[in-house]
């Protein structure tokens, strides 16, 4: 169900935060970086896809880095998410007329966000086409928070993910966003069964792979769909495990303690685990798994 709202953003006026990296990808799509948070600009005849804004304060120099790549101005803004490292320059970009969001994520930020925008809600997955240049936005399930969206460029077969794909470490769940520990497997599996035509995965806060700006085949330092289907079977054994040692009455701490993931992860940094364990916890205690 597509559902139109107005967002209220209020900005505050500040120096500018600092300067945006763009490396080139594919066929007029861009990675931006401020160096902690990723977007992607994709170029169409119509105007700029922005995948994610930013967080507040960086729109400026988004758009003068931007205006260094394109003519274009920003006209439409897919936010992955609530959070405001990804979503809080959503008011700083004066010719997006459309912004698109999961619908939790639109109830989220038209609670304490801004500006006038006509935003754009989708429930499980949204067709987009701007300026003859197709994209694809999904939403799966609770997992990092209750709204995460993973848009699909297909004519560059590349999936932007936002917070959903940590790479090889644990992921970051959210819980007072909507996110679910118990929920996040089975959402990433989804996705991997179910998104085809990708090769490569770019994610909200991964470092550019090279070492300069690219000015072709920069596609291929990412993660491809297969590691982000390895992620997903990684978050399931992570969950079981732990699960499993709940029902026998471990604690967390003693779950950290003794914790070992099955050789095939060896690569997986496993620091934040007594966090993540605890989650998990926390909501088995709110909703039991039944009995075998």
């Amino acid at each position: 169900m597509l559902l139109a709202l107005v967002i209220v953003c209020v900005v505050h006026a500040q120096q500018p935060p600092g300067i945006v990296d763009a490396y080139f990808l594919s066929n007029e799509a861009y990675f931006l970086t401020t160096g902690r948070v990723n977007a992607i600009a994709a170029v169409t005849a119509d105007g700029i896809v922005l995948l994610d804004a930013m967080p507040a304060g960086w729109g400026r120099p988004v758009l003068d880095k931007l205006q260094g790549l394109t003519d274009m101005p920003v006209t439409v803004i897919i936010n992955t998410h609530a959070h405001a490292d990804h979503a809080g320059a959503d008011a700083e970009y004066p010719d997006a007329m459309q912004i698109v969001m999961h619908e939790n994520t639109a109830k989220r930020l038209a609670r304490s966000v801004a500006s006038g925008r006509t935003v754009k809600t989708f429930s499980d997955h949204l067709a987009l086409t701007v300026g003859r240049r197709a994209l694809h936005v999904y939403y799966f399930g609770r997992a990092h928070t209750d709204g995460d969206a993973i848009v699909v460029i297909p004519d560059i077969k590349t999936a932007y993910v936002g917070d959903l794909f940590a790479e090889k470490a644990l992921p970051v769940v959210d819980s007072a966003s909507g996110g679910s520990a118990l929920a996040l497997p089975e959402t990433l599996a989804r996705a991997a069964r179910e998104i085809t035509g990708v090769d490569r995965v770019v994610t909200g806060h991964a470092v550019w792979p090279g070492n300069r700006p690219a000015t072709g085949g920069a596609l291929l330092g990412w993660p491809g769909w297969n590691a982000f289907r390895e992620y997903a079977e990684f978050t399931r054994e992570f969950v079981d495990t732990v699960t499993a040692a709940w029902k026998k009455g471990r604690t967390a701490q003693q779950v950290a303690a003794e914790l070992r993931m099955p050789e095939k992860y060896k690569d997986y940094r496993l620091d934040g685990a007594k966090a993540m364990i605890q989650t998990i916890f926390t909501e088995l205690k709110q909703s039991p798994p039944a009995k075998p």
